[in-house]
């Protein structure tokens, strides 16, 4: 089962430090020795500017952007006591992540905003991130690899994979407990891990790659096993808590105004106003799936899959899965100098030291761009026969469009010509086109009387079976029809 956004929302909700990918990027130095307080407020002072910029800007969004610092506000306030000044950002990006640098920055992504259902969901992504900084994670590991940087490269791998484990584990717990501080329901943790589990289902699925490193983190099955547990024992905590103030309240113990200790907040109904109009997924210029149509308005281009085709990458370069194990690639394809050969020539030079083409064709895709068209003969799995068809279409003198087809089993008659539709609905978009084409958003509606979960799913027609993700995105019961009164994720265009 396929979604249309499966790579346009990927999640890892992992807690990664952003520091070690700063520090192995060659952004900053490596470090060595544990940092100080203060080197990693500079450390992260310096990289905050560079970490925004990289992975797409502030959301644009001030109401949005302020939602966040005043949830991550209220989980830090739960702190005892902090050496940081921590500063909360919500990245314009397409992906679902969340990660922090050293000295107090933690980032998440809109798209993690969309797999949330809850403002304490949002206080458990951000609690974790949290947890990371206060228990000093990036330090730790910076030792770690000191100490190995000797070690066999097997064995300080595995190493360093158990340690990173283990640390996702503890931030984890120390975030449900900063949650429960917090007041914020310490549950919510182990529901939006759920989410997380649930929309990785989809993408693995559609043959995607899991969002998720297995040998770095734990599965999504024992992090959602471990937060329930821990989850009971704050609760129990709590209930123990109260007991002992409730008991001491009816002594005369406590005086009657003394604040008593607050129910679980949840938080659905002020999240959801907050995320109302959400971008969600890729936007236009980065190149973005509607149904069975990409757009890259930055490029100014537009195609249509063959029937029976479904994404499952959408960026710069596309990828699709077909019926009975075919497969499309695109991608766009730059030569230093125009090619001084005919286009016949350079697409038969440019594919000769794989297969060999035949049935070569000349064509002309939207009236104006040269096209080559032509086929091979190849492997499929287990050596059984497959076909191979490329389109090769000139945009400019030293950038072409390429399409690759694998079509297992022998040729049938018009499969070929339904396949090469596609390319041949490629098309250049005008600057008002581009500019008419929206990115899709998160839309929130109230459930009305009678209405069917099958409706509401037909609202979200940008999305390959939506009804899956619509199920996944609120978590609902599969099967089950939302009650009148409800309040419903939906992704719109």
């Amino acid at each position: 089962m396929a979604a249309t956004m499966n790579v346009l929302a990927r999640v890892a909700f992992v807690g990664a430090l952003a520091i070690a990918a700063v520090l192995h990027s060659g952004v900053a130095p490596a470090v060595a020795a544990e940092l100080t307080f203060e080197q990693e407020r500079r450390i992260g002072a310096r990289e905050h500017p560079l970490i925004v910029q990289r992975y797409g800007g502030e959301y644009p969004d001030p109401a949005v952007r302020r939602y966040v610092s005043e949830v991550g506000a209220r989980v830090v306030q739960a702190i005892t006591a902090t050496p940081y000044e921590f500063v909360f950002s919500v990245l314009d990006n397409g992906d679902a992540y969340a990660f922090a640098l050293p000295g107090g920055y933690v980032y998440i992504t809109r798209q993690m905003l969309a797999l949330a259902n809850s403002e304490a969901e949002l206080a458990a992504v951000l609690a974790h991130e949290v947890a990371h900084i206060t228990e000093r994670h990036a330090n730790q590991r910076n030792v770690l690899q000191a100490e190995l940087r000797n070690a066999p490269a097997a064995q300080g791998a595995a190493q360093m994979h158990e340690f990173t484990r283990e640390q996702e584990l503890e931030a984890d717990a120390v975030s449900i407990r900063l949650m429960a501080k917090a007041g914020y329901d310490p549950m919510a943790q182990a529901r939006f891990l759920t989410t997380v589990g649930l929309q990785a289902d989809l993408v693995q699925r559609a043959g995607e790659p899991g969002p998720r490193d297995p040998n770095t983190h734990p599965s999504i099955v024992e992090r959602v096993r471990r937060a329930v547990s821990l989850t009971h024992e704050v609760e129990r905590d709590a209930k123990g808590r109260r007991d002992h103030a409730d008991a001491a309240l009816l002594a005369g113990y406590m005086p009657k105004d003394e604040p008593q200790p607050l129910s679980w907040v949840t938080g659905r109904e002020p999240f959801l106003r907050a995320i109302d109009g959400l971008v969600y997924g890729r936007r236009p210029s980065e190149g973005m799936v509607a149904g069975t149509t990409y757009y890259d308005t930055m490029n100014r281009f537009s195609f249509v899959l063959p029937p029976g085709f479904h994404f499952s990458r959408a960026n710069r370069s596309v990828g699709a899965d077909g019926p009975n194990g075919a497969s499309m690639m695109f991608d766009i394809q730059i030569t230093r100098t125009p090619p001084t050969e005919g286009i016949v020539a350079y697409v038969t030079r440019s594919v000769s030291a794989n297969f060999e083409l035949t049935d070569i064709e000349e064509r002309v895709v939207d009236g104006a761009m040269p096209a080559v068209f032509g086929r091979a003969r190849v492997s499929g799995p287990g050596g059984q026969p497959a076909e191979l068809l490329i389109a090769y279409v000139r945009v400019t003198p030293t950038a072409f469009f390429r399409f690759q087809f694998f079509l297992p089993g022998p040729p049938s008659s018009g499969r070929a010509e339904r396949v090469l539709d596609s390319p041949m609905s490629l098309r250049r978009l005008t600057d008002a086109e581009a500019r008419a084409i929206t990115p899709l958003r998160i839309h929130v509606v109230t459930v009305g009387e009678g209405t069917e979960i099958e409706a509401l799913a037909a609202q979200m027609r940008a999305l390959d079976h939506p009804l899956d993700w619509l199920v996944m995105l609120n978590r609902l019961d599969p099967g089950a029809d939302p009650k009148a009164g409800d309040k419903i994720k939906l992704v719109v265009q």
